[in-house]
C-alpha cells in the first residue's frame, strides 16, 4: 500500500512508539489526519493499518459495508471470553449474522412501536429521579444515580426483572465499567504487536475483569431453573432457547452455550456504557450551558407539563432537545474510533487498492471535530442542528454525525439507546434545574483534553453537581 500517504515512522517499530496510550493514539491520528487527508496510513511493528475518516467512512461503513465488516483478531478479548467473541468484536462469519438475526428477535418481544421499553425506562428514571430530589439540592455526584438506572433498564431487558434495591450486581456493573476504562487505556488491548511495549494487561486486569464477567453470567444462568420456553422472559431467555432448541438459519448456523453466557455479558455492557457516559456527559453540559438549559425546560414545559411523564410520542414535539442529544453525541465524540475493522477481500477505498485482510480504522472524531463538516466543531452549540423556525434539521444534514456506527456493523440497540436518552434528559429537566455545586465550578468539558480521551468509550471526569426540583 505504498501508494496511500502517512507518517514514515522508525526502523522495525514504524509509528509504535508515538502511540503508547490512548490519549497519544488520539492526539496524532488527529494531526495525522490534518495532515494527511481522510485516508492515511500507519506502521505497528510491521503492520500497515489505514485510517479513514470524512466521505469514506460513508464509502467503507455503507456503500461497501461487507467488504469491510471483518475484525482483525484480539487475542486478549478472545481469552476472556472462552477463546471465541461473540458480538462486537466477531468477524463477520455465518454465525455472526445469525447471532444479530437472535438478538433482533430478542428485542422485537418489546414491540415495534418501544412501549414495553420504554415503560421499564420510566420506571427506573423515577427511581433515580427521586433518590435525586431526597437529597435536597445538596452537592453530588450523578455518575452512579444515572448507572444504577441504566444497569436496571438492561437487568429488566436481559432476565424480565430489575434486581432489589441495593443489590451488589449495581455496584459490580460499575466495576465492570471501571476496568474496561481502565484496559482501554492501553492501546495494545487492540494492538496485540504493542503488548510487549505495555505493562498493563499483565498485571492482572483482565483477571479482574474475567472475574466480574464470571458474576454476571452466574446471576443470568440461576434463571435457567425457571425457564418456560412458553414465556420469554428477556433476551437470556431468547438466546438461551435458541440454543436448546438448536435454532438454525438458512446457513445452517448454531449457537453453543458459550455463546450465550459471553453474548449476554457483551450485550448488557454494551447497553450500559455508552448510554451512561452520553447522559452524564449531557448533566455537564447542561449545568455549563444553563441559557441552553432554560430553552429546553421551557419547551419540556409547553409540550408536557408537570402531571405526566415524557413519551417517545413526545420526542419530535421537543426539538431543541433532540438538537442538544445530537450536539452532546458529537461534542463527546466518545467513542473517538470505531472498533478496527478489516477488508473480507481485495478492495478500494477512495481510490486506493486495499488488499484482503488489512486493518481499517474509521475515525468518528475525525468527522465530529471537523470544520468541514461542522463549523466551529469545538464549540457546544445544537442550534447547528435546527432550521430557522425551530424544527429539526433533516437527517441529510447529519449524514456525517455516526456515534452508533453504520452498515452492516452498526450498534444493533441503537434505537434502544436513542429511547433512553430521551426519556432520561426529558425527565431530568422536567424535575429539577441543575446547577453549579456549591464549592468548585465546572468548566466547559474539554473534548480534546487528556482527562476525557485516557479512556474508551471516553468519559467526563467525575464532577458534582446540584439539582434543583421545580
Amino acid at each position: 500500500m505504498t501508494h496511500i500517504p502517512g507518517p514514515s515512522g522508525i526502523p522495525v517499530a514504524g509509528n509504535a512508539l508515538e502511540i503508547t496510550s490512548t490519549f497519544k493514539l488520539m492526539h496524532k491520528l488527529h494531526e495525522w489526519m490534518e495532515k494527511y487527508g481522510e485516508i492515511f496510513k500507519i506502521n505497528i511493528f510491521g503492520e500497515e493499518i489505514v485510517v479513514v475518516s470524512g466521505t469514506l467512512t460513508g464509502e467503507m461503513l455503507v456503500t461497501k459495508g461487507i467488504d469491510f465488516a471483518g475484525r482483525p483478531r484480539m487475542p486478549a478479548l478472545e481469552s476472556l471470553e472462552g477463546n471465541e467473541v461473540h458480538l462486537g468484536l466477531r468477524d463477520y462469519d455465518p454465525k455472526l449474522r445469525f447471532i444479530r438475526k437472535l438478538v433482533h428477535k430478542g428485542l422485537r418481544q418489546y414491540g415495534e412501536g418501544m412501549d414495553k421499553i420504554e415503560a421499564i425506562t420510566v420506571t427506573e428514571i423515577a427511581k433515580c429521579l427521586d433518590k435525586i430530589e431526597k437529597l435536597d439540592g445538596a452537592d453530588f455526584d450523578p455518575f452512579t444515580y444515572i448507572h444504577h438506572a441504566i444497569s436496571q433498564v438492561m437487568n429488566t431487558m436481559v432476565t424480565g426483572e430489575a434486581v432489589p434495591e441495593g443489590h451488589p450486581m449495581l455496584n459490580k456493573a460499575i466495576d465492570w465499567d471501571r476496568l474496561d476504562g481502565e484496559i482501554s487505556q492501553d492501546p495494545s488491548l487492540f494492538l496485540p504487536a504493542l503488548s510487549s511495549l505495555s505493562p498493563l494487561l499483565g498485571i492482572g486486569k483482565l483477571n479482574d475483569y474475567a472475574g466480574v464477567m464470571e458474576y454476571f453470567i452466574e446471576h443470568w444462568r440461576s434463571y435457567e431453573a425457571t425457564y418456560d420456553k412458553e414465556n420469554m422472559r428477556g433476551l437470556y431467555d431468547v438466546i438461551y432457547k435458541a440454543y436448546l432448541e438448536s435454532e438454525t438459519d438458512e446457513e445452517g448456523v448454531k449457537i453453543s452455550y458459550n455463546n450465550v453466557k459471553y453474548l449476554m455479558f457483551e450485550l448488557y455492557g454494551a447497553g450500559i456504557t455508552t448510554t451512561h457516559k452520553s447522559i452524564y456527559a449531557f448533566v455537564h453540559m447542561m449545568v455549563t450551558h444553563p441559557e441552553l438549559q432554560k430553552r429546553i425546560q421551557a419547551q419540556i414545559d409547553d409540550v408536557i407539563g408537570s402531571e405526566r411523564n415524557p413519551t417517545t410520542a413526545d420526542k419530535h414535539k421537543i426539538p431543541l432537545l433532540e438538537a442538544t442529544i445530537h450536539e452532546t453525541l458529537r461534542y463527546i465524540s466518545h467513542v473517538p474510533f470505531a472498533l478496527p475493522h478489516e477488508t473480507r477481500k481485495d478492495t478500494s477505498l477512495g481510490g486506493f487498492a486495499l488488499p484482503n485482510k488489512t486493518q481499517v480504522w474509521p475515525l468518528t472524531s475525525g468527522n465530529h471535530h471537523n470544520p468541514k463538516y461542522f463549523k466551529d466543531p469545538l464549540s457546544f452549540n445544537p442550534d447547528r442542528f435546527l432550521e430557522n423556525d425551530g424544527s429539526l434539521s433533516p437527517a441529510s444534514s447529519r449524514r456525517m454525525l455516526t456515534p452508533f456506527g453504520a452498515g452492516p456493523r452498526n450498534c444493533i440497540g441503537e434505537v434502544f439507546a436513542r429511547t433512553r436518552l430521551f426519556l432520561f434528559t426529558a425527565s431530568l429537566l422536567q424535575r429539577f434545574t441543575l446547577l453549579q455545586p456549591t464549592e468548585g465550578k465546572l468548566n466547559v468539558l474539554d473534548p480534546k483534553s487528556e482527562d476525557y480521551l485516557k479512556k474508551i468509550p471516553s468519559v467526563c471526569p467525575n464532577f458534582k453537581i446540584r439539582a434543583i426540583p421545580r
